[in-house]
């Protein structure tokens, strides 16, 4: 007695080989479906850098589009103090035509954007394309 036989022994071998065996195509085929979808995200969305010159003479704000994704002007959004417009408006474009690094435009009560633009002002500047609004960048007055 306390001792298998060999048919116990064998009947077990091969029931921890089956169970290994099944644990590596479990991994494998988690570990393929992570790179599936990992591999086809696209970097988390529209992304930009602007420079602003703000000429507190004229209450004028000048955002230039410095580096990153292309846009098209009808999707760059800004937004101010009780009002939002698009770049395409402001910069007397279709909305269809491209922004890209070094395409300027103006904000001012002279521009579509309507209003002069004060030190005190945060203008949000937005990504808008099929009901996705993406924030691309923010300019915080002058304080």
């Amino acid at each position: 007695m306390g001792r298998f036989s060999t048919d116990t022994v064998g009947m077990t071998e091969g029931i921890g080989v089956a169970v290994l065996v099944g644990l590596t195509l479990l991994v494998t085929a988690i570990v393929g479906l992570n790179v599936l979808v990992i591999g086809e995200d696209d970097g988390g969305g529209p992304q930009a850098n602007f420079s602003y010159d703000y000429i507190s003479d004229n209450s004028v704000l000048i955002v230039t589009h410095e580096r990153g994704d292309e846009f098209e002007a009808g999707n760059v959004e800004f937004e101010g103090p009780d009002t939002r417009v698009t770049w395409a408006e402001v910069a007397g474009q279709e909305p269809a035509a491209a922004v890209g690094p070094g395409d300027i435009v103006q904000l001012s009560s002279g521009s579509a954007y309507g209003q002069r633009v004060s030190g005190q002002d945060t203008i949000r500047i937005y990504h808008n394309a099929s009901g996705n609004r993406t924030q691309l960048d923010q300019w915080n007055g002058t304080n």
